[in-house]
């Protein structure tokens, strides 16, 4: 394979999520205007985000399974235009339903909901930069991918508050049709890459680049074991759904690391929807003090997420091949250090800034850690394992529960819920850093599978 797909193949992605958090942020700007157009309250509200949080998790699965089947680029097309469609839909709910404000916001709650399924794009927007790049860019394009993706979250920011201020809160919600169609049209005239064939071109690179008894192991698994692997894996798949299930769970390395990431995201979710409330009730800050705090901690946390997968490349290129292992554990593990620091103190001189350190360090991971997980994982199975991972991942949802729990226990008090649960992230870092034993014999299997079974279109 060559360099790798243009600059325009990755605007057409970002599409992905950058219609996703654009409409969170719309909905967050839209609160109050909706609860004085349907006549709810802050409960109803809340319904919204709870169900889109998971219907868009589970809606990974079904995507999974067209991507498996049809082009990845004519599933998202498809899936950025009814996805505007449905969130056009929402923003025209009427007011009303036979006088009834109720029924007008369970119709715009079914459109909104209905929307986040189609959110479900990592099955196949993550395989889609596995194979569209070489391996060794893996972890930057990821880490540009999710960077730029934010893009569509300020949009949804800057104009949507702009048009809720201005009375047009429809507009707010019909605006994005457009502008999935534009996402559609980009993302459905790029070419389909072959599913594997960079992973098949890194083989050279993985066999030069190993010492020892881990070069003999490669050197063996790919020259001589590839028939073996790619049948297995051929049996696997043709057993269906079960078959692929058990495929995806026997991955040893995408094992260990999901689930690492799954318990960083106890404290990752925890302090996302408290950190705000910790700021007000520890250090008496007023809404506008603590929302100032924002914008330190969100440059930090960019440059961790852009910052990350070229810190884990240009260590690869230098011959680390764990070193999208050793970036996402190392980024958890500090980020778990500081944040404990951070919530010892109850000065807001010191615990701003390593909450701010934290943030970086825990953003780190944002390009590694799913480029790592694609390493581990045979390409016909990397669309499965991406629903698989957003499944399991949707536990940390837990831990805005877990912190509320704690903090009623001891009082109210957020700051030391917060101390308690921040070790997540280093336990999160321990199983990463248990997949080093695992990650290049894998890694060498899905290079094996990818020469032998062939790219497949």
């Amino acid at each position: 394979m060559g360099a790798g797909a243009g600059a325009l193949t990755m605007v057409a992605l970002c599409f992905a999520n950058g219609l996703q958090g654009g409409m969170s942020l719309t909905y967050a700007q839209s609160t109050e205007v909706l609860k004085h157009a349907f006549h709810i309250n802050d409960a109803a509200v809340g319904v919204v985000p709870a169900g889109v949080s998971i219907a868009g998790n589970l809606g990974a699965v079904p995507i999974a399974a067209l991507c498996a089947r049809h082009r990845r680029t004519a599933v998202l097309a498809g899936m950025f235009v009814v996805w505007g469609v449905l969130v056009a839909l929402a923003g025209l709910s009427p007011a009303s339903v036979f006088g009834v404000a109720a029924i007008g916001f369970v119709l715009f709650a079914i459109f909104r909901i209905a929307s986040s399924v189609l959110e479900a794009t990592d099955p196949a927007a993550y395989p889609l930069i596995a194979d569209w790049w070489p391996v060794e860019q893996r972890a930057q394009k990821v880490s540009i991918f999710n960077t730029l993706s934010g893009v569509g979250a300020f949009f949804g920011l800057i104009v949507a508050g702009l048009l809720v201020d201005h009375g047009a809160w429809r507009w707010a919600f019909v605006l994005w049709l457009p502008l999935a169609l534009v996402g559609a049209v980009l993302i459905n005239r790029r070419q389909e890459p072959p599913r594997g064939a960079q992973d098949a071109a890194y083989s050279k690179r993985l066999e030069g680049e190993t010492t020892g008894s881990e070069h003999e192991r490669v050197v063996e698994i790919v020259e001589h074991e590839a028939p073996a692997v790619a049948a297995v894996l051929s049996g696997e798949i043709g057993e269906g759904r079960w078959g692929v299930i058990r495929a995806v769970v026997r991955l040893r390395s995408w094992r260990r690391a999901a689930i690492g990431l799954a318990a960083a995201g106890l404290m990752g979710n925890g302090l996302m929807n408290w950190g705000l409330a910790y700021f007000k009730r520890t250090f008496h800050l007023s809404g506008t003090e603590a929302a100032g705090l924002a914008p330190v901690l969100g440059a930090v946390a960019v440059a961790g997420v852009f910052g990350g997968g070229f810190l884990a490349d240009w260590l690869l290129g230098r011959g680390m091949l764990r070193a999208r292992l050793y970036v996402t554990a190392f980024g958890l593990g500090s980020a778990g250090v500081f944040s404990i620091l951070a919530f010892s103190t109850t000065r807001l001189v010191v615990a701003a800034p390593l909450l701010s350190i934290s943030a970086g360090l825990a953003a780190l991971p944002m390009g590694p850690q799913y480029a790592l997980l694609m390493d581990v994982t045979p390409a016909p199975l990397r669309s499965q394992a991406a629903a698989a991972l957003n499944v399991l991942l949707a536990t940390g949802a837990l831990g805005t529960l877990l912190v509320g729990v704690i903090s009623s226990l001891l009082g109210e008090n957020l700051r030391l819920a917060l101390l308690c649960v921040s070790p997540f992230y280093v336990v999160g870092a321990v199983f990463v850093f248990a997949a080093r034993t695992t990650y290049l014999e894998d890694v060498a299997l899905v290079v094996a599978e990818a020469r032998t079974h062939g790219p497949a279109g």
